[in-house]
């Protein structure tokens, strides 16, 4: 069938940039417990994540883009903030990451599918073929499922791009020797963000759940109308 042949985003980048912010923020406070430099402590995570996914790049013998641009930031933000010593730059890579991340989410509106209705159809049918099939049937013949996918990835991804714009404002109103207070602030707002996604896209999942439940009720009425159906046939 037609759907078989569809291509998908992926989002093997988009996690890569998720790892990369969470070993970044843990990976930052733990190399600066034991002493070390500022920059170094932004950076070390970065390359650990960025060998990483070099590493998965390497061993899938496929290229993500995504992936490809993350290693690329860090190399820039690296060199820019060795040159110039400034580590108001190498703070700057994780909020690079957000806005990267929220790019892509946007992006996605212009494939075949957007980057939630690809997530979500994924992830949330729990191995079961049904449910498989209802989201499949929702995305091919609801417009009311369409028009609520678009508009998570563009809620999602618009608050991504925006926390990434205010970190990098928090970042710079600080001096650079006041980085720790600036890269506090700058991680919280960043946690704001992530509650903030799970309210907003917990609030706009529902008429989509909905709709696929529905399809979910649909398909398993039809099985047990053609079980019973085959059972009579089958009777003497």
């Amino acid at each position: 069938m037609a759907h078989t042949t569809q291509s998908r985003p992926q989002v093997g980048g988009l996690l890569t940039i998720i790892l990369e912010l969470v070993v970044s923020i843990a990976g930052y406070y733990c190399l600066r417990a034991f002493g070390i430099g500022v920059i170094w402590s932004l950076a070390i995570p970065g390359i650990v994540v960025g060998l990483i996914a070099l590493g998965s790049t390497i061993r899938r013998r496929k290229l993500d883009a995504t992936g490809i641009l993350v290693l690329l930031e860090l190399a820039a933000t690296l060199a820019l903030s060795l040159s110039t010593g400034d580590v108001r730059i190498a703070a700057c890579r994780q909020p690079l990451y957000v806005l990267l991340g929220g790019a892509f989410c946007l992006c996605t509106l212009l494939a075949a599918r957007p980057l939630t209705a690809t997530f979500i159809g994924s992830a949330a049918t729990f191995g079961d073929p049904v449910r498989a099939k209802a989201f499949e049937l929702a995305w091919q013949e609801s417009p009311d499922y369409r028009r609520a996918q678009r508009a998570m990835t563009f809620a999602v991804g618009s608050i991504m791009v925006i926390d990434s714009g205010l970190r990098v404002l928090v970042i710079y109103l600080f001096p650079a020797s006041r980085i720790d207070l600036s890269l506090l602030l700058s991680n919280g707002a960043g946690i704001v963000m992530f509650v903030l996604i799970g309210f907003v896209a917990r609030a706009m999942v529902m008429p989509a759940r909905r709709i696929v439940l529905d399809y979910v009720d649909r398909l398993k009425a039809k099985a047990e109308a053609e079980a019973e159906a085959e059972a009579e046939a089958g009777q003497p």
